[in-house]
């Protein structure tokens, strides 16, 4: 009877392999087929990408072969990745860059939620701009125009979301407000930043609001870029905070109030927190997205991550190979992609109910 009742032993990776793709005699042909263009498509991206490939800074050598150029990542690694900061002061930007995903990765553990966490990430920013920036400490000045590379890239996407969140909180609250003023105007910024593109609202930062205020009032064009970013993603952050909060059920407003609690009380401790953890898959994705738009700026002058790409494909001896340049970015982009969807999915598991 006892080994009636014991669950089957769970399958092996190739049994389930074989169940998934050759369950049937068309599911076999299919996912053969498949798998040899699949190993046809790896074999010719390691000719290209290895085995042939040129890892010299040579373009004379680069033109004489069809594969690979990994010489131009040696030539032009340190403009793509930290941009046109002075060459004696390169540790600076490297050094803001670890300090700054440092202090994200701290404030991204539970156990820092809460004033921990912000207080850590606006410790990273203002750490970062002291080294990025100077003029303290001994460290030479340098204008934020010189800014660039993964440094600028990480600066504005936690920057803009630091703010955002926050920010998208209170516009989904005030949308929901019963004060009819608050809820237009919540609302009226919500659907108009949401109906324009981004590039719009960063051109406007970039080259008409300097003309619309007094030339004493004019901020640096990366405040300017950060804030437009900041609002951005705050109104589309705003659209899935409120549904999170829809979410919770009526009767945690109810149960909140016949323990006594006031309504800041009730929002802070039982709505929020729910509404939070409604919401973490659609905020990864919104970070994620967040990360990718930066790339917008370099449109307005303002060289992140693939603003300096296009600088160094400027070199009319590399130009050539700018596939190579933009598989680094890309991965770049990816990894970063793939760690804030792997962190979304550890909450899910952490705060998933059972």
């Amino acid at each position: 009877m006892a080994q009636m009742l014991q669950p089957p032993a769970p399958a092996s990776l190739l049994q389930r392999l074989r169940a998934t793709l050759f369950s049937d005699a068309p599911s076999a042909l299919v996912s053969s087929a498949l798998l040899l263009g699949l190993a046809y498509a790896v074999w010719q991206a390691l000719q290209w990408g290895v085995f042939g490939a040129v890892t010299v800074a040579d373009p004379v050598a680069c033109r004489a072969t069809e594969s690979a150029c990994w010489g131009v990542l040696i030539e032009k690694h340190q403009l793509v990745l930290l941009g046109r900061f002075p060459p004696g002061e390169l540790w600076r930007p490297i050094v803001a860059s670890i300090v700054l995903l440092g202090t994200v990765g701290a404030a991204a553990h539970p156990r820092c939620f809460g004033r921990t966490g912000l207080a850590l990430l606006v410790a990273g920013l203002l750490a970062f701009g002291v080294l990025m920036a100077g003029g303290v400490f001994g460290l030479t000045p340098v204008g934020s125009d010189l800014w660039g590379g993964l440094p600028l890239t990480l600066f504005l996407a936690v920057a803009a979301l630091l703010i955002g969140v926050p920010l998208g909180i209170a516009l989904a609250l005030g949308r929901r407000s019963k004060l009819p003023v608050l809820s237009w105007l919540s609302t009226g910024y919500i659907e108009a930043i949401r109906g324009v593109p981004l590039i719009a609202l960063l051109f406007f930062g970039a080259f008409v609001l300097p003309l619309l205020l007094p030339a004493q009032w004019r901020l640096d064009p990366m405040l300017r870029i950060g804030a437009c970013l900041t609002l951005f993603h705050a109104a589309y952050l705003a659209e899935v905070f409120r549904g999170g909060l829809q979410a919770v059920p009526r009767g945690q407003y109810e149960a909140a109030h016949a323990l006594g609690l006031n309504k800041w009380q009730t929002l802070s401790r039982i709505v929020l927190p729910q509404a939070l953890r409604i919401t973490i898959a659609p905020t990864a994705n919104n970070f994620i997205g967040a990360v990718k738009d930066t790339s917008l700026v370099a449109i307005v002058n303002i060289y992140d991550l693939t603003g300096t790409l296009r600088l160094a494909m400027s070199d009319p001896q590399w130009q050539p190979f700018f596939v190579e340049m933009y598989i680094v970015v890309s991965a770049i982009y990816l990894t970063i992609g793939l760690s804030i969807a792997q962190y979304s999915r550890y909450l899910n598991r952490r705060y998933s109910l059972r």
